[in-house]
């Protein structure tokens, strides 16, 4: 009887519960989502590295606030913080993501934005603006306190480049959950014109495509060389607890290392160490870090022809993903079919040489100071690439439209 009762605009603002907790606001329940999400991840980490301490040496060397401030560090290093090492008169300063860890941070604030948002009262685009802010406040307000908590002699994260980073992230992750969950009073698909969406579409879909390519090349380079990999392990002298641990690190770095296989494959190549060059055209490489996942890397020297071929995936896939895009979204003159397609390629472009250049950075001193992709080569050679895919993709698929 008191939903008869009710005007129709009183229950569309409680939300699916009816009442209760949906009646509270979205402020609040932002704040606490971008603070539980913070927690849950830093609290994560801290764990592991508390069982990492153990398991490698059951806790003989160093102690519990020492493995927990390795957990923060880590933690802190997937917001994008850099961590400046000094140990006697080695220093060095770490600027590369574990992007796995990143997209799992972004994932969960995704996850507990969307809960804010289906449980709070919402009445307009820019409340749901709001609440993201604030998420992302409460977000980057942890990250700060946990660089000024963590902070030691031998290990300084930065101060500023820890919360700037941990606001991004929440941001992407919890707004675009804030947006999915309450399309209802927000539906930003129809504020978008058709054409831009399809632009964007098909850019997503032609870097996935990419990155789908780059995971089964670095896939095939493991297995095709697993002796190395399992011979690094073994001279690691790692036990079941450390084998599980190696897999939860490379589980970490794995997309940075799809996203340097895509630089492979658009041609340019990337950097392993300062003076060095893997790409299709040629390998040099000097001595590399005791790392299973490096174990995908060719061989010094010129590479054979077929490898060289690799270089077409790119515009293979701005292709495919635009023909896919060109079916949802059609059009029967050749010239917008070409627009589109032009702009689908050279925006996965753009989106696939930012990603890379997040993949690199410095993980250590010396040599180790640069890994990663030049950003003016990748952008130039994945525009170019994926712009002109996109451009005989969209031509290919408008003429076929128009035949049938």
């Amino acid at each position: 009887m008191t939903d008869l009762l009710d005007p129709p605009g009183t229950r569309a603002r409680r939300g699916p519960s009816g009442g209760g907790t949906a009646e509270r606001s979205l402020a609040v329940g932002a704040a606490v989502a971008g603070a539980a999400a913070a927690l849950v991840a830093l609290a994560g980490c801290m764990a592991l590295g508390l069982v990492a301490w153990f398991a490698s040496d059951a806790g003989a060397h160093g102690t519990t606030r020492d493995a927990l401030r390795v957990g923060t560090d880590g933690w802190l290093l997937a917001q994008g913080a850099h961590l400046h090492l000094a140990t006697g008169s080695v220093s060095a300063t770490v600027t590369a993501l574990p992007l796995g860890l990143t997209l799992l941070c972004g994932y969960v604030a995704h996850r507990l934005g969307r809960r804010a948002a289906a449980t709070s009262r919402v009445e307009d685009g820019r409340a749901l603006l709001l609440g993201s802010l604030v998420l992302a406040g409460t977000y980057a307000l942890v990250a700060l306190v946990a660089a000024l908590v963590g902070s030691t002699r031998t290990a300084e994260p930065g101060l500023l480049s820890a919360p700037v980073g941990a606001f991004v992230v929440a941001l992407l992750g919890g707004g675009t959950g804030m947006l999915r969950s309450r399309s209802d009073v927000y539906d930003w698909r129809a504020r978008v014109p058709e054409p831009l969406r399809a632009v964007v579409v098909g850019a997503l879909a032609s870097v996935l495509m990419i990155f789908a390519a780059a995971s089964l090349l670095l896939t095939v380079a493991l297995l095709d060389d697993f002796g190395s990999a399992a011979n690094v392990l073994s001279r690691l002298h790692a036990d079941v607890s450390g084998g599980l641990l190696y897999t939860v690190l490379v589980a970490a770095v794995a997309p940075n290392a799809v996203l340097l296989s895509g630089s492979y494959l658009l041609g340019p190549g990337f950097a392993l160490g300062t003076g060095t060059v893997v790409s299709p055209a040629g390998v040099t490489l000097g001595q590399v870090p005791a790392f299973p996942l490096l174990a995908a890397l060719p061989s010094t020297g010129s590479q054979p022809d077929w490898q060289v071929a690799l270089v077409a995936a790119p515009l293979v896939a701005a292709m495919a993903g635009t023909a896919l895009v060109l079916r949802r979204h059609p059009v029967l003159t050749l010239g917008s079919g070409a627009l589109r397609g032009l702009a689908s390629g050279v925006a996965g472009g753009l989106l696939l040489a930012t990603a890379i250049e997040l993949a690199g950075g410095s993980v250590g001193p010396g040599r180790m100071a640069d890994i990663g992709a030049d950003l003016l080569d990748t952008v130039v050679s994945a525009t170019v690439a994926m712009g002109i895919g996109g451009l005989v993709a969209g031509v290919a698929a408008t003429w076929w439209a128009r035949r049938s």
